[in-house]
């Protein structure tokens, strides 16, 4: 358990970085000087605060968090399928084995092209970003699984064989910081898959098309104010999973 000490030094190290990349940013924008390609720190909050008074930002906001939302919901239930019957016969594990290594290889640009055929401009960034984020979930919650002390998991096979009870009751909890890894994980990684498939589809009211709508105008300050409320959607997600974590482990 980390001591109070500890946590303000992790404090403050985490403000010290996020200083430090302000810094970077400020010192290339005064080298560069071209607020074409890195527009200046002013002008981006700037253009950060004139987002915020406009209510179709909020509007975008919300529709992408329940994007994201909805989109680890559903690769998270999926990946509990998954490893379940990976779990119980190693023959589907042998199976899916190579499913999982072609979604974790094929290029997201190729996925969004096909999906564009398949679905709507809509729904095409939930189904990308969640290509993208289960095979990351199947193998976090399939290494958790294994990680189990088999000691564990000799003195459960004693009692009873593996199935969906002993899966749900046992397995499933000696897995829990695994879970919130692999969500911890997703979240940004299903939000970068999400907004470009949003900016290639061109998906109405959403971060990928606003981007694309200020990069044909040239205003860069607005790509970066968009990217800065993606990291801080991150950040948000990241403290909240880490304090549900930290519950669990006390």
């Amino acid at each position: 358990m980390m001591s109070t000490s500890d946590k303000k030094n992790d404090t403050l190290f985490f403000i010290l970085g996020i200083v430090s990349i302000f810094i970077i940013w400020l010192l290339l924008s005064i080298i560069i000087n071209n607020d074409f390609a890195i527009p200046k720190v002013d002008k981006t909050a700037k253009a950060l605060g004139d987002l915020f008074s406009h209510s179709k930002t909020y509007l975008i906001l919300g529709k992408t968090i329940l994007r994201i939302a909805l989109t680890i919901l559903i690769g998270f239930t999926a990946s509990i399928i998954l490893v379940a019957l990976s779990t119980l016969s190693k023959k589907f594990r042998a199976f899916i084995s190579p499913i999982i290594t072609l979604l974790k290889t094929v290029p997201v640009v190729v996925v969004i092209l096909l999906f564009l055929f398949l679905f709507t401009r809509d729904t095409t960034p939930i189904f990308v970003a969640l290509l993208v984020i289960m095979p990351l979930m199947y193998e976090a919650l399939l290494n958790g699984i294994n990680n189990i002390d088999e000691s564990i998991i000799n003195e459960t096979k004693m009692i009873s064989k593996t199935n969906l009870f002993v899966l749900r009751k046992v397995y499933l909890p000696l897995t829990k910081p695994y879970i919130l890894l692999s969500i911890l994980q997703s979240v940004g990684l299903g939000l970068k898959a999400m907004v470009m498939a949003e900016l290639i589809a061109q998906t109405k009211n959403s971060i990928g098309k606003e981007m694309s709508d200020y990069r044909a105008f040239l205003d860069m300050e607005y790509i970066f104010a968009w990217g800065l409320i993606m990291i801080t959607i991150v950040i948000i997600a990241e403290i909240f999973i880490r304090k549900i974590k930290k519950r669990i482990t006390l």
